[in-house]
């Protein structure tokens, strides 16, 4: 705090007395520097040479650019604040007509050689040769490289599309050990004065620390929360949707011919959101996604609907005389009545043909359980219909909601 105090009120005297500098002025403080004193950029700029140079470093965030899951780089463009004191650039104000300030190309001087240690694609050092530097008459440098930056970020896609990614950006004196260069945090850290929303990702929190090894270097994190809406209503429901209409299939009579086609044709759209799904995902990520596992799980409740949909096909063109409904199916239909409720209705059915030879003499003497039978295979597959249709939209709700929940909240945390 004691040196960003003095830095400010450097910068203010500087600013108030601006007035008494000149172009002569500022060529003869150049000519001193540079000339005179033979200034070498190749000598770490500290005369006690067994000594570390200090080097407080801030990152201000411009603007997340692009965040690539499938190839797991963060491409974020921002800039570095580092400041040290090259103790071979120093000079007297009073001697140069109050020159407190100059401005130097950055090649011209000795800087680490900072760079992003977790590059995506190149390897290159910070800012470029046409910036420069603010020089101090203290010998105070200040140093601002912007640049694009390309890093690599693990991807956690667990709870998609409410997932938050952590991505970090370590920059690292590469030449130098701590004891050579010390580069450490300044005050601020992560800076986000300058920063412009991005319209796909929210930054939720950011952090830094010292690398506390031997390697001169820091460590920036990012921490973003994904916007949802766009993979809501484009992805998310339309899945959801069509999991509904999996059940639905039981609602088209077998007689119609078209619900083969209809239950072939959901599994079909399910498989294709499966491929979208997939080619927004990392190749190579150890974590699997709960809306993959939810979708994956819907392919397969419709692969079995398609399944059993052939085999009520199969049933529909039954006859009682050839093939008679055995036990399995009768309790298939009774469980129907009991869950319709229709146990208590009048006893008024056609006798199954099965026991169409019997001929009671009194309607008392008429085994009760008679009513209970299906008269035909229609009456069969119509409580199977019934069974299934239920079943497939409990299992698809309690399935759905537990899925989003579970993103929900985990996305949350």
């Amino acid at each position: 705090m004691e040196r960003l105090i003095l830095i400010l009120f450097i910068l203010s005297e500087t600013f108030f007395n601006i007035h008494a500098q000149s172009g002569t002025d500022v060529n003869a403080v150049l000519t001193k520097l540079f000339v005179t004193d033979g200034y070498n950029k190749k000598i770490r700029p500290i005369k006690n040479q067994s000594l570390p140079v200090d080097i407080p470093t801030e990152f201000v965030l411009n603007n997340i650019i692009e965040f690539d899951e499938q190839n797991e780089a963060l491409k974020t463009a921002g800039y570095l604040f580092l400041y040290w004191k090259d103790e071979y650039l120093a000079w007297n104000p009073s001697d140069f007509g109050g020159v407190e300030i100059i401005f130097v190309p950055q090649d011209d001087i000795w800087k680490p050689d900072v760079t992003l240690a977790n590059s995506f694609k190149t390897f290159t050092g910070l800012g470029s040769s046409f910036l420069n530097v603010r020089l101090l008459f203290d010998g105070t440098i200040f140093w601002y490289p912007f640049q694009v930056l390309e890093s690599t970020c693990s991807v956690d896609i667990t709870y998609f599309p409410f997932d938050i990614q952590s991505c970090d950006l370590k920059f690292t004196a590469w030449s130098y050990e701590k004891d050579d260069v010390d580069l450490n945090l300044g005050s601020n850290g992560i800076s986000l004065k300058d920063y412009t929303p991005n319209n796909q990702w929210d930054v939720v929190s950011t952090s830094s620390n010292e690398i506390n090894t031997g390697e001169s270097a820091v460590n920036f994190t990012i921490k973003m929360k994904r916007k949802p809406n766009f993979y809501i209503l484009n992805i998310v429901a339309p899945v959801i949707l069509l999991s509904l209409l999996n059940a639905f299939t039981f609602v088209l009579p077998v007689a119609s011919g078209e619900r083969a086609g209809y239950s072939v044709t959901v599994f079909l759209s399910l498989a294709v959101f499966l491929t979208i799904v997939a080619s927004e995902m990392p190749n190579n990520s150890e974590n699997t996604s709960i809306f993959s596992v939810y979708l994956m799980t819907m392919t397969t409740f419709s692969t079995l609907i398609v399944m059993l949909t052939l085999v009520e096909v199969r049933l529909s063109i039954r006859t009682i005389p050839d093939q008679p409904i055995n036990k399995f199916y009768q309790v298939l239909y009774k469980l129907s009545l009991l869950l319709q409720c229709n146990g208590c209705r009048t006893r008024d059915k056609v006798v199954p043909l099965q026991n169409k030879d019997e001929n009671p003499k009194d309607d008392t003497d008429v085994d009760e359980n008679v009513y209970d039978l299906p008269a035909n295979w229609h009456d069969v597959l119509d409580s199977i219909d019934f069974l299934l249709f239920w079943f497939f939209v409990i299992v698809t709700v309690i399935v759905t909601t537990a899925c989003m929940l579970a993103a929900r909240n985990g996305g949350i945390k």
